[in-house]
């Protein structure tokens, strides 16, 4: 008997989970598509001095369902991806930050800190507990403990390396400060258990 009552606990809360997360997706589909439409608004009342009220209007009426729908679509992209780094948090741990990076290839010269536009499929992801090099935001490279890293700065170059050796050398984005990383690390990793 109470295995079966556990069974049927474990299977609500996996039941309302599943349900949570299915909210979260939509909420971010329509929040998207809020924002893709809403784009538009800037266009139509500039519109209104160029052009007639008409033309005005169907032009805004189609660009603002087109900025809709994709708004909508990344809007729901960008929360399963979330979703998915998310299944991967232990009870109780946290995602803090997320931060774009470029791979540097061992030996080779770091080139310069990119730009916003500048593609990059790599993120690292800080939680309270580990550190994580995923790609594309959903397909996990490697997740490790902070007690089992050492992060450390080659110029602008992070280095971060583990137990079996290095794990990798980033260039971050530009507008992030990489001693950040590294100031991050040092203090989850004081309060890590098991040092």
């Amino acid at each position: 008997m109470g295995e079966s009552m556990d069974g049927t606990v474990e299977e609500a809360a996996a039941g309302e989970a599943d349900v949570a997360r299915r909210r979260r997706v939509r909420r971010a589909t329509v929040w998207g598509g809020i924002g893709g439409a809403a784009g538009v608004v800037p266009i139509a009342i500039d519109g209104t001095e160029h052009w007639p009220w008409w033309l005005n209007l169907t032009f805004s009426l189609a660009v603002g369902l087109l900025g809709a729908f994709g708004g909508a679509v990344i809007g729901r992209r960008d929360r399963v991806k979330a979703e998915v780094r998310r299944d991967t948090l232990d009870t109780g741990e946290m995602e803090l930050s997320q931060y774009r990076v470029k791979l540097v290839p061992e030996g080779a010269q770091a080139p310069a800190p990119f730009k916003e536009d500048d593609y990059t499929s790599y993120s690292l992801t800080t939680t309270t507990r580990r550190l994580q090099l995923w790609e594309f935001g959903y397909l996990p490279q490697w997740s490790h403990p902070w007690r089992e890293l050492q992060l450390a700065l080659e110029g602008h170059v992070v280095v971060v390396t583990g137990p079996q050796g290095l794990l990798g050398r980033f260039v971050l984005g530009r507008n992030v400060v990489p001693e950040e990383l590294i100031l991050v690390s040092n203090r989850l990793r004081a309060r890590t258990p098991g040092r």
